[in-house]
C-alpha cells in the first residue's frame, strides 16, 4: 500500500488539480455525496493515470456531515490496517480538525489541506534544503521550553527565520523546511495549533 493516502471531500472541494500529484506513491480516495450525480469529464480523465491507486466512493445516505462520517470511518480503518500511513484530508471543512488532533495524540499521521498545492510542495526533494538545516532548527527549537515555542505555522516560520540569522534562506526554502518538519512528523497541527514531537 502507498505511504500516503489522500481522502478527498468532493462535496467540499470540487476544484481538484491532480496534475499537482506527480509522485505515484499516493493512494487517492474521492468521496462523492449521494446527490452529486455529475462529474466533470476533465476530472475523470485526470484520474485515469492513477489506475488502481484511485478509488471513487459514493456515500450512502444524505444529511448533514454524512460524507464527513464516511471519511472518518476510512481514517480509522486505514490507520488500523497500517499505523505508518500518512493520511491527508483534502477539505476546507475545519470540522475535521478535532478528529485530526485526536489522531495525533495516538501517534497517527493525519492532516487537512485545502488544496493540492500544499502536497506538491511537500513532495519536493530534500536535496533542495541546505545540508543539516533541519537538524540545526530542531536542536535550536529543542532548547526552548515547550510553552515558549511558536504555536502557529506563521509564528513558526518567523521564528525559524530569526533562528537562522545571519544565514541566507529564501522563503521557498523556509516553506520547504517547515513542510519537511511536518512530513517527518517532527511537528503536527490541529485547530491551527502546532504540537512539537521532540
Amino acid at each position: 500500500m502507498s505511504k500516503l493516502v489522500l481522502l478527498v471531500d468532493y462535496e467540499n472541494v470540487q476544484n481538484i488539480d491532480l496534475s499537482l500529484i506527480q509522485d505515484q506513491d499516493f493512494q487517492i480516495k474521492i468521496f462523492v455525496g449521494q446527490s452529486q450525480s455529475k462529474l466533470p469529464l476533465e476530472l475523470v480523465q485526470s484520474t485515469q493515470r492513477f489506475g488502481n491507486s484511485l478509488e471513487w466512493i459514493k456515500i450512502e445516505g444524505s444529511g448533514n456531515n454524512s460524507l464527513d462520517f464516511h471519511i472518518a470511518f476510512y481514517l480509522g480503518q486505514l490507520s488500523r490496517e497500517n499505523p505508518n500511513l500518512s493520511l491527508v484530508i483534502l477539505s476546507k471543512d475545519k470540522g475535521y480538525d478535532p478528529l485530526i488532533g485526536y489522531l495525533h495524540k495516538r501517534k497517527i499521521s493525519c492532516r487537512r489541506v485545502e488544496n493540492l498545492t500544499a502536497l506538491s510542495k511537500q513532495k519536493q526533494s530534500d536535496t533542495s534544503l541546505q545540508p543539516n538545516l533541519m537538524e540545526e532548527v530542531i536542536v535550536k527549537l529543542s532548547k526552548l521550553e515547550k510553552k515558549c515555542r511558536p504555536k502557529s505555522r506563521s509564528a513558526l516560520s518567523q521564528h525559524i527565520k530569526s533562528l537562522l540569522q545571519p544565514k541566507k534562506i529564501s522563503q521557498q526554502e523556509l516553506d520547504l523546511l517547515i513542510n519537511h518538519l511536518f512530513l517527518q512528523k517532527k511537528v503536527t497541527e490541529a485547530n491551527n495549533r502546532i504540537t512539537y514531537n521532540f
